[in-house]
Protein backbone atom coordinates (compact mmCIF):
# COMPACT_ATOMS: atom_id res chain seq x y z
CA UNK A 1 0.00 0.00 0.00
CA UNK A 2 1.36 3.63 -0.74
CA UNK A 3 2.15 5.62 2.15
CA UNK A 4 0.71 8.94 2.76
CA UNK A 5 2.90 11.73 3.89
CA UNK A 6 0.96 14.94 5.54
CA UNK A 7 2.69 18.22 5.49
CA UNK A 8 1.70 21.20 7.37
CA UNK A 9 2.37 24.74 7.36
CA UNK A 10 -0.08 28.24 7.61
CA UNK A 11 2.42 29.54 4.82
CA UNK A 12 1.41 28.35 1.61
CA UNK A 13 4.91 29.10 -0.04
CA UNK A 14 6.83 26.58 2.58
CA UNK A 15 4.12 24.20 1.51
CA UNK A 16 4.95 24.74 -2.04
CA UNK A 17 8.84 24.49 -1.74
CA UNK A 18 8.35 21.49 0.11
CA UNK A 19 5.97 19.86 -1.82
CA UNK A 20 8.07 20.32 -5.36
CA UNK A 21 10.88 19.20 -3.66
CA UNK A 22 9.45 16.22 -2.29
CA UNK A 23 6.94 15.41 -5.77
CA UNK A 24 9.11 12.80 -6.99
CA UNK A 25 8.90 10.80 -4.06
CA UNK A 26 7.15 7.15 -3.62
CA UNK A 27 4.25 8.35 -1.77
CA UNK A 28 0.96 10.66 -1.67
CA UNK A 29 1.66 14.05 -0.41
CA UNK A 30 -1.09 15.75 1.51
CA UNK A 31 -1.01 19.29 2.75
CA UNK A 32 -2.60 20.97 5.21
CA UNK A 33 -2.78 24.90 6.39
CA UNK A 34 -3.45 25.07 9.23
CA UNK A 35 -3.86 21.96 12.39
CA UNK A 36 -8.04 21.54 12.28
CA UNK A 37 -7.36 20.90 8.14
CA UNK A 38 -4.98 18.63 9.38
CA UNK A 39 -7.09 16.93 11.64
CA UNK A 40 -9.70 16.29 9.08
CA UNK A 41 -7.05 14.77 6.71
CA UNK A 42 -6.02 12.59 9.76
CA UNK A 43 -9.41 11.29 9.89
CA UNK A 44 -10.53 10.84 6.36
CA UNK A 45 -6.38 8.96 5.59
CA UNK A 46 -4.41 6.79 6.56
CA UNK A 47 -1.62 8.78 7.00
CA UNK A 48 1.77 7.50 7.76
CA UNK A 49 4.46 10.62 8.25
CA UNK A 50 3.19 14.09 9.42
CA UNK A 51 5.55 17.23 8.80
CA UNK A 52 4.27 20.37 11.14
CA UNK A 53 5.40 23.36 11.58
CA UNK A 54 5.32 24.31 15.08
CA UNK A 55 3.91 28.08 15.05
CA UNK A 56 0.31 28.50 13.22
CA UNK A 57 -2.63 30.23 14.02
CA UNK A 58 -4.80 28.31 16.61
CA UNK A 59 -3.45 25.03 17.10
CA UNK A 60 0.44 24.73 17.09
CA UNK A 61 2.54 22.28 15.44
CA UNK A 62 3.19 20.84 19.22
CA UNK A 63 -0.41 20.93 19.95
CA UNK A 64 -1.20 19.51 16.76
CA UNK A 65 1.89 16.20 17.15
CA UNK A 66 0.71 15.93 20.70
CA UNK A 67 -2.83 14.96 19.62
CA UNK A 68 -1.59 12.81 16.92
CA UNK A 69 0.21 10.64 19.04
CA UNK A 70 -2.51 10.48 21.76
CA UNK A 71 -4.68 9.17 18.69
CA UNK A 72 -2.64 8.06 16.57
CA UNK A 73 0.45 6.53 17.66
CA UNK A 74 2.07 5.05 15.01
CA UNK A 75 2.43 8.24 12.53
CA UNK A 76 5.55 9.06 12.70
CA UNK A 77 6.09 12.50 13.41
CA UNK A 78 8.50 15.41 12.59
CA UNK A 79 8.03 19.65 13.30
CA UNK A 80 9.60 22.33 11.92
CA UNK A 81 10.49 25.20 13.65
CA UNK A 82 11.39 28.89 12.54
CA UNK A 83 11.75 30.36 16.31
CA UNK A 84 13.66 26.96 18.29
CA UNK A 85 13.79 27.46 21.68
CA UNK A 86 14.44 24.47 24.69
CA UNK A 87 10.63 24.64 25.63
CA UNK A 88 9.59 23.86 22.50
CA UNK A 89 12.10 21.05 21.63
CA UNK A 90 10.78 19.28 25.20
CA UNK A 91 7.49 20.37 24.34
CA UNK A 92 7.58 18.72 21.18
CA UNK A 93 9.87 15.46 22.50
CA UNK A 94 7.67 14.98 25.82
CA UNK A 95 4.23 15.88 23.96
CA UNK A 96 4.19 15.11 20.61
CA UNK A 97 6.97 12.81 20.88
CA UNK A 98 8.59 13.74 17.57
CA UNK A 99 11.08 11.78 15.26
CA UNK A 100 13.03 14.62 14.09
CA UNK A 101 13.24 18.96 14.79
CA UNK A 102 13.99 20.67 12.33
CA UNK A 103 14.99 24.73 12.56
CA UNK A 104 14.01 26.38 9.68
CA UNK A 105 15.15 27.40 6.98
CA UNK A 106 15.68 23.72 6.52
CA UNK A 107 17.14 22.41 3.41
CA UNK A 108 14.09 20.24 1.55
CA UNK A 109 16.37 17.25 0.90
CA UNK A 110 17.66 17.14 4.27
CA UNK A 111 13.25 16.95 5.09
CA UNK A 112 12.65 14.20 2.26
CA UNK A 113 15.77 11.86 3.45
CA UNK A 114 13.73 12.18 7.25
CA UNK A 115 10.63 11.15 6.03
CA UNK A 116 12.10 8.38 4.27
CA UNK A 117 13.99 7.12 7.10
CA UNK A 118 10.77 7.49 9.41
CA UNK A 119 8.55 5.54 6.66
CA UNK A 120 11.22 2.92 7.39
CA UNK A 121 11.36 3.17 10.42
CA UNK A 122 7.43 2.83 10.84
CA UNK A 123 7.44 -0.13 8.14
CA UNK A 124 9.59 -2.08 10.47
CA UNK A 125 7.97 -1.80 14.15
CA UNK A 126 4.77 -2.71 11.64
CA UNK A 127 6.67 -5.46 10.49
CA UNK A 128 7.86 -6.18 14.06
CA UNK A 129 4.10 -6.08 15.53
CA UNK A 130 2.82 -8.84 12.85
CA UNK A 131 6.03 -11.10 13.87
CA UNK A 132 5.41 -10.62 17.57
CA UNK A 133 1.02 -11.54 16.96
CA UNK A 134 2.19 -13.86 14.41
CA UNK A 135 4.21 -15.87 17.62
CA UNK A 136 1.59 -15.19 19.53
CA UNK A 137 -1.21 -17.38 17.79
CA UNK A 138 1.59 -19.63 17.14
CA UNK A 139 2.48 -20.41 20.92
CA UNK A 140 -2.24 -20.11 21.75
CA UNK A 141 -2.38 -22.93 18.93
CA UNK A 142 0.57 -24.83 20.45
CA UNK A 143 -0.95 -25.13 23.53
CA UNK A 144 -4.32 -25.99 22.18
CA UNK A 145 -2.47 -28.79 20.35
CA UNK A 146 -0.76 -29.50 23.63
CA UNK A 147 -3.80 -29.89 25.53
CA UNK A 148 -5.62 -32.03 23.10
CA UNK A 149 -2.39 -34.14 22.92
CA UNK A 150 -2.76 -34.45 26.66
CA UNK A 151 -6.68 -35.78 26.86
CA UNK A 152 -5.90 -38.16 23.97
CA UNK A 153 -3.30 -39.46 25.89
CA UNK A 154 -5.43 -39.74 28.93
CA UNK A 155 -7.44 -41.58 26.95
CA UNK A 156 -4.99 -43.67 25.17
CA UNK A 157 -3.74 -44.46 28.64
CA UNK A 158 -7.16 -45.22 30.71
CA UNK A 159 -8.79 -47.23 27.79
CA UNK A 160 -6.50 -48.68 25.55
CA UNK A 161 -2.64 -49.20 27.57
CA UNK A 162 -4.08 -52.22 29.79
CA UNK A 163 -6.25 -54.24 26.90
CA UNK A 164 -3.49 -54.43 25.01
CA UNK A 165 -0.78 -55.20 27.11
CA UNK A 166 -3.61 -58.10 28.11
CA UNK A 167 -3.72 -58.74 24.31
CA UNK A 168 0.27 -58.89 24.05
CA UNK A 169 0.03 -61.23 26.57
CA UNK A 170 -2.50 -63.69 25.66
CA UNK A 171 -0.89 -63.73 21.94
CA UNK A 172 2.45 -64.32 22.77
CA UNK A 173 0.75 -67.27 25.40
CA UNK A 174 -1.34 -68.78 22.53
CA UNK A 175 1.89 -68.79 20.52
CA UNK A 176 4.21 -70.54 23.01
CA UNK A 177 1.60 -73.32 23.61
CA UNK A 178 0.34 -74.37 19.90
CA UNK A 179 3.66 -73.32 18.34
CA UNK A 180 4.03 -77.13 16.83
CA UNK A 181 0.70 -77.94 15.77
CA UNK A 182 0.19 -74.58 13.71
CA UNK A 183 1.31 -74.77 10.24
CA UNK A 184 3.42 -72.14 9.02
CA UNK A 185 0.81 -70.09 7.43
CA UNK A 186 -0.80 -70.12 10.81
CA UNK A 187 2.12 -69.05 12.69
CA UNK A 188 2.81 -66.81 10.40
CA UNK A 189 -0.14 -64.62 11.21
CA UNK A 190 0.02 -65.08 14.77
CA UNK A 191 3.43 -63.23 14.75
CA UNK A 192 1.92 -61.22 13.08
CA UNK A 193 -0.71 -60.59 15.17
CA UNK A 194 2.14 -60.34 18.41
CA UNK A 195 4.15 -57.35 16.39
CA UNK A 196 1.14 -55.88 15.48
CA UNK A 197 0.10 -55.58 19.08
CA UNK A 198 3.72 -54.68 20.24
CA UNK A 199 3.83 -51.85 17.36
CA UNK A 200 0.48 -50.29 18.71
CA UNK A 201 1.45 -50.52 22.32
CA UNK A 202 5.18 -48.31 21.01
CA UNK A 203 3.04 -46.04 19.61
CA UNK A 204 0.86 -45.60 22.71
CA UNK A 205 4.08 -44.99 24.75
CA UNK A 206 5.95 -42.90 22.20
CA UNK A 207 3.05 -40.52 22.53
CA UNK A 208 2.92 -41.06 26.60
CA UNK A 209 6.50 -39.57 26.14
CA UNK A 210 5.62 -37.26 23.42
CA UNK A 211 2.90 -35.44 25.78
CA UNK A 212 5.84 -35.24 28.83
CA UNK A 213 8.73 -34.23 27.11
CA UNK A 214 6.96 -32.19 24.13
CA UNK A 215 9.67 -34.03 21.91
CA UNK A 216 8.36 -34.54 18.60
CA UNK A 217 6.73 -38.06 18.40
CA UNK A 218 8.69 -40.80 16.03
CA UNK A 219 6.45 -43.78 14.38
CA UNK A 220 7.64 -46.48 11.95
CA UNK A 221 5.83 -49.17 10.69
CA UNK A 222 7.42 -52.75 11.26
CA UNK A 223 6.19 -55.44 8.71
CA UNK A 224 6.99 -58.85 8.55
Amino acid sequence: MEHIVLLVDDDPNVLRGLARALHMQPYQLYTATSGNEALLILKARKVDVIVADEQMPGMSGVDLLAWVANHYPEVMRLVLTGHPSIETAIRAINEGGVYQFFIKPCNPALVGVAIRKALEHKDLLAENRRLVNLNRRHQEELQRYRRDLEILTHLVSQDIQKPLQTVSRSCQSFETQYRDVFDPLARTLVENAVDGVAEVQRLVDNLLEHCRTGAPAVSSTKRR
